[in-house]
């Protein structure tokens, strides 16, 4: 079974992105992440184990990453969460009608992604009412998760 590291850093590879040591070690911290981070979380988990990388190399990371379809920007957050690239339908997949959402629990902070076909309508709907092209879209669900409910 190949692991979020893996998979994440062979993606890039495949882009013609380099592994630098810098990407290489966010991916690893945010591999061993079960929760969202931010760039400063991610910058004091490297430095305990310590590696010095800065603070804006590691927004570029971020950046470059969320590009790739690796990481999840958590909107009410800030904060990055990995994707579940172990999964046979993990966004790398780049399918036109394929699209994730996020389940937040305001009481824990756990994160769930889930993956939804069923706002293809709704996005062309939106389009030939707005005539406006949807690229993309984010969506986050907000409540308690059923450990908390």
């Amino acid at each position: 079974m190949h692991t979020y590291r893996d998979l994440a850093l062979h993606i890039l590879k495949d882009k013609g992105l380099r592994i630098t040591k810098p990407r290489r070690l966010v991916v690893d911290v945010l591999d061993k992440a079960e929760q969202a981070l931010s760039a400063y979380d991610i910058k004091d988990l490297l430095s305990e184990q310590g590696e010095k990388v800065d603070t804006v190399s590691i927004y570029r990371i971020i950046e470059c990453l969320e590009a790739n379809q690796l990481v999840h920007r958590i909107l009410t957050t800030g904060k990055v969460r990995k994707c579940q690239l172990e999964h046979e339908d993990h966004c790398q997949l780049e399918r036109s009608n394929h699209c994730h959402h996020l389940l937040i629990c305001q009481k824990c902070g756990d994160i769930e992604e889930i993956h939804c076909l069923g706002l293809t309508t709704v996005i062309k709907d939106v389009e030939k009412e707005s005539h406006f092209k949807v690229r993309e879209h984010n969506l986050e669900f907000l409540g308690l998760c059923a450990k908390c409910a």
